[in-house]
């Protein structure tokens, strides 16, 4: 009899001192809600202290631990044979558990020398296609990745050229915004009257059809080659030796004969847009490529073709220096200036006449891709111009001022499209429906959640679904910033993952 209860308890012992994977699993996920929401709050700290101008300071979650520890005793007393004890004594059994955990984790600072060299660094054209392959919205791609774009305008064959900038800065829109009080008569001249923000904004719908497209580079190194005859193997194991990745060898029919060429090792990022003659731009209906750096190439063939050969450049064009031309400053004018005319010429804007199809004047577009810390400081200037725009809106309400705060898409009363009143950003949602919120500077913050308009099932925490048709991408824009960072964190910044312990 004792030997079975012997067994009984020692079989309860070993099963309690067992940890119950339901309980390794709950822990698990509960410390993947802590990382996201913590990591959530990092980014949305860095983008308010952009927009006090203060010191942004980068910090990571490299892991977390949890020592687990169960235990179970057992004691049993009992008196074999004739007992001496008093006959008070008599059997005993005693019985005890513990569960122990111990969790920790570690904040690394991100202040390294590469981690600070790779957000200050523009961001590689790959990653902007990566994102708008992945089906960013073209929008959020034009205001977050690009900090301005240039329009240069060949006015003839022989020249001049030239440019104008528009600067992607919202800060900088304020003061432009509360000197203006009434609004141009026409939209030829409204150009003149607005800041370089607002300006973009307008080019940033008019680019309906941007996208981004790979391809190689294939230079010439030698023309009119023949392998030799069939019998002249040496010559023919040399060819059949060329890298398939870094050559090609390209048959001539007509000329019999072989040409071979060098292939670029990594395929290059053009970004285009299809040129529709619907909208009255300066050339004909085809693609058009953007220039975006120093090594981006002009040819359209680079937005429809996988291969592209380099060609040499025109002696003509590389000796023609594009003139700038400057704003003059926000006025209202009677004519359009010089700036304003390029401008409009592009966007199709008043009586300006777009040229003939292949003709004169020429327009091309240049964009200037932004690094990482420049994003954390544009969204920083974005959130100050929105709240600059709503103080100055109640202030002064009597004013014919049409402004969208927070920025959106485009103006609906004006080019009614869909999406042209989605939310970019924002950090003064509804509380109710916050994903989450945090406290900077004794004033709380509410990022909205991602959810569809007027969704309901809140209502039974008394939360009133939103009854616009708009939708809000700062839960997207934040899964953007976050990959961004993460790009440039080196192996040395992130410290190692020991062994986990779980102790019974």
């Amino acid at each position: 009899m004792h030997r079975v209860l012997l067994a009984f308890w020692l079989s309860t012992w070993l099963s309690g001192c067992a940890i119950s994977p339901s309980a390794i699993k709950s822990d698990t996920m509960a410390f993947g809600e802590v990382i996201e929401d913590t990591t959530n709050k990092l980014l949305v700290l860095n983008v308010l202290r952009a927009r006090d101008k203060a010191p942004l300071h980068f910090a990571d979650i490299p892991l977390m631990r949890e020592s687990m520890q169960q235990s179970f005793s057992f004691s049993w007393l009992d008196f074999i044979g004739a007992s001496r004890a008093p006959p008070t004594t008599r059997d005993s059994v005693a019985l005890g558990t513990s569960v122990q955990k111990t969790p920790s984790f570690d904040l690394n600072h991100l202040h390294s020398k590469d981690f600070i060299t790779g957000i200050s660094s523009p961001i590689d054209p790959k990653i902007v296609k990566y994102w708008l392959d992945r089906g960013l919205d073209r929008r959020i791609v034009l205001l977050l990745f690009f900090s301005a774009v240039e329009i240069v305008e060949t006015r003839s064959e022989k020249g001049p050229v030239n440019t104008i900038r528009i600067m992607n800065s919202p800060r900088d829109a304020i003061d432009v915004i509360k000197q203006r009080r009434e609004p141009a008569g026409s939209d030829e001249l409204r150009c003149d009257t607005q800041s370089d923000f607002e300006r973009y904004l307008k080019l940033l719908n008019t680019l309906r059809t941007f996208f981004a497209h790979s391809f190689r580079e294939r230079r010439l190194i030698a023309r009119d080659v023949s392998p030799g005859a069939p019998d002249d193997s040496k010559n023919l194991q040399k060819f059949a030796a060329l890298d398939q990745t870094k050559m090609q060898l390209v048959f001539d029919r007509e000329r019999r004969t072989y040409s071979l060429y060098s292939l670029s090792s990594e395929q290059k990022i053009a970004f285009c847009f299809y040129d529709d003659v619907q909208l009255a731009r300066a050339t004909s209906a085809q693609y058009e490529v953007i220039d975006s750096g120093a090594d981006s190439v002009s040819d359209r063939r680079s937005c429809s073709q996988s291969v592209v050969d380099v060609a040499m450049e025109e002696p003509a064009r590389r000796a023609r220096s594009p003139l700038r031309v400057f704003f003059p400053g926000a006025a209202a004018v009677k004519e359009a200036s010089r700036y304003c005319e390029i401008y409009n010429r592009f966007t199709g804007t008043g009586s300006i006449l777009a040229a003939k199809p292949g003709g004169y004047p020429r327009l091309e577009l240049r964009l200037y891709i932004r690094s990482v810390g420049e994003i954390f400081q544009f969204l920083g200037d974005l959130l100050h111009y929105q709240e600059e725009v709503r103080r100055y809106l109640d202030a002064h309400s009597q004013f014919a001022v049409k402004l969208n705060t927070p920025v959106t898409f485009g103006y609906c009363g004006d080019h009614p499209e869909p999406g042209c009143d989605d939310i970019f950003i924002r950090l003064d949602g509804d509380p109710c429906n916050a994903r989450f919120t945090l406290t900077y500077r004794d004033r709380e913050y509410h990022v909205a959640n991602f959810d569809p308009p007027g969704d309901t099932y809140r209502q039974g925490l008394n939360c009133r679904p939103d009854p616009t048709a708009r939708k809000d991408h700062t839960i997207e824009i934040l899964s953007v910033l976050h990959q961004l960072v993460g790009l440039n964190k080196s192996a040395t910044d992130i410290r190692s993952t020991p062994s986990v312990q779980v102790l019974p």
